[in-house]
């Protein structure tokens, strides 16, 4: 909508270093208070026209243009007579000017983007005002704590403000400072408000700025609320921070799903390094593929929850086979059997325990395999059928296996290592695990260095080696080989 006001740290930006030291107070100098007054001067009759055209309070007109602004001084103002920040365009007319935001999933991006250029400076009062009288275009009274058939005083209309017009927790108590230290009550001959009027809010914003270097409200009317479908889990996955992860902010809820949104940076939580996490629900936004996920940093169900971006995470490798025949459980295994391999990106539902299930002389089929990576080596998981349900059942739990050669499928880039002329290639492993010797390494085109494609994986049961199908380069002939040789 071109009459929605961009706010947060794009408009902070756009503003300049004066609507910075509005929210983090400095010293004032004799510069600062000289251009304030000449701002106030010289608009002082166009906030009054507008803001009584659409019976708004002045003085909080006016501190927002100042603080929009950096007092006239910002970039957008003296090129586009846009003192609020507002984007879009106006009557055709629009400046084009690079800025900071947060797209959807809380990645901070540099962007250009075109804001309202106005033929005057009275045009960009009034459409503030238009804006705050109007609504959004999905609730016409959003702004109607503002009016002043609403607000008591400036302060009331300046705290009606916080969360709706700007994403700054201290954004009201900001407009009540501005106007508090410029007189704009007077400028304008409104009603002061009262001193506990002004202390009540300045109370509750330091409450807010005590914590705002490490939580910051987000909720803005930019948009409606995104609808979310929730998938919930046993809340025994793991992740790994990835490599990207400090490019993202985490939330209390997911982006844009709540209006009490807050965001928090990694290094305010403790985080400066890639850690374990543990996931319980993924979330997934109506129109968009991309996933959001709740995590905590404690194993205990109880520790604080945040959300994040899939984009933040790393999730083990994975890789699945086909496969047939049975397996045995073990019947004193605690472990759990779930829907999905657990640390995966479906995250994972339990369905039994493995001591749950009953002895069989047949044991129990199984159609599908799996091998995740880890630190310790591949994790083998096997698909079981458990009556009319199917679940995962991880290879440590099972006392007999339907092969001895667990295999799945691959798309691997691996390269020849130094030391493996003789490594030996052999033809396909067959369902007894046997692998039958073809002959050396040396004796093909394979030479150290050589890029080769996995298509397969293997996993010997009895000794734990890992396995490769690879294709010699420039023929279709497939050979195993040991992972030693590769790397």
């Amino acid at each position: 909508m071109n009459k929605l006001i961009k706010c947060g740290l794009a408009a902070v930006l756009a503003a300049g270093m004066g609507a910075l030291s509005s929210i983090f107070p400095v010293q004032r100098t004799y510069a600062q208070t000289t251009t304030a007054t000449t701002f106030i001067d010289k608009y002082k009759s166009d906030v009054k026209k507008a803001s009584s055209k659409y019976n708004l309070y002045g003085s909080v007109m006016m501190a927002q243009a100042a603080l929009e602004s950096s007092w006239g001084q910002s970039q957008l103002t003296t090129q586009a007579n846009n003192f609020f920040g507002i984007k879009g365009a106006y009557n055709g007319q629009s400046v084009s000017m690079s800025t900071v935001e947060y797209n959807s999933n809380g990645q901070m991006v540099n962007t250009t983007a075109n804001f309202k250029k106005y033929p005057t400076a009275y045009s960009s009062f009034a459409d503030n005002g238009a804006t705050l009288r109007n609504g959004t275009s999905w609730d016409p009274k959003y702004y109607s704590g503002s009016w002043k058939e609403n607000a008591e005083n400036y302060a009331a209309a300046a705290n009606a403000l916080t969360g709706k017009y700007a994403t700054a927790p201290n954004y009201g108590t900001s407009l009540i400072n501005l106007i508090q230290t410029y007189g704009l009550d007077q400028v304008f001959g409104e009603a002061s408000a009262t001193s506990s009027s002004a202390a009540s809010s300045s109370s509750s914003s330091t409450s807010s700025t005590s914590s705002s270097s490490n939580t910051t409200s987000t909720a803005t009317s930019a948009s409606p609320l995104a609808t979310v479908k929730y998938y919930h889990s046993s809340g025994s996955d793991q992740a790994t921070l990835s490599g990207k992860y400090k490019k993202y902010y985490v939330y209390n809820h997911i982006k844009g799903a709540s209006r009490s949104e807050k965001k928090y940076t990694w290094q305010s939580l403790g985080v400066k390094k890639p850690v374990s996490v543990y996931l319980d629900m993924r979330g997934v936004k109506q129109g968009t593929s991309g996933s959001w996920y709740r995590l905590r940093f404690y194993q205990n169900t109880k520790a604080k929850k945040f959300w994040v971006y899939s984009s933040a995470l790393k999730f083990a490798p994975t890789y699945y086979g086909t496969t047939s025949g049975r397996l045995t459980p073990n019947l004193k295994s605690n472990q759990a059997i779930y829907n999905h391999v657990s640390g995966t990106p479906q995250l994972s539902k339990t369905v039994t325990k493995v001591k749950a299930l009953k002895a069989t002389k047949t044991g129990y089929s199984v159609d599908k395999t799996a091998l995740q990576s880890s630190k310790s080596g591949p994790i083998l998981w096997y698909r079981v059928a458990l009556g009319k349900k199917k679940g995962w059942i991880k290879g440590a739990a099972v006392t007999s296996y339907p092969a001895s050669v667990a295999i799945a499928n691959a798309n691997l880039t691996k390269v020849i290592v130094k030391g493996t002329d003789s490594a030996l290639l052999f033809d396909q492993a067959v369902k007894t695990g046997n692998m039958q010797k073809h002959y050396k390494l040396a004796q093909t085109s394979l030479k150290v260095g050589t890029k080769v494609v996995a298509d397969k994986i293997g996993f010997k049961i009895q000794d734990h080696s890992i396995w490769y199908r690879i294709t010699i380069p420039g023929t279709h002939n497939k050979y195993w080989i040991s992972s030693k040789s590769l790397s």
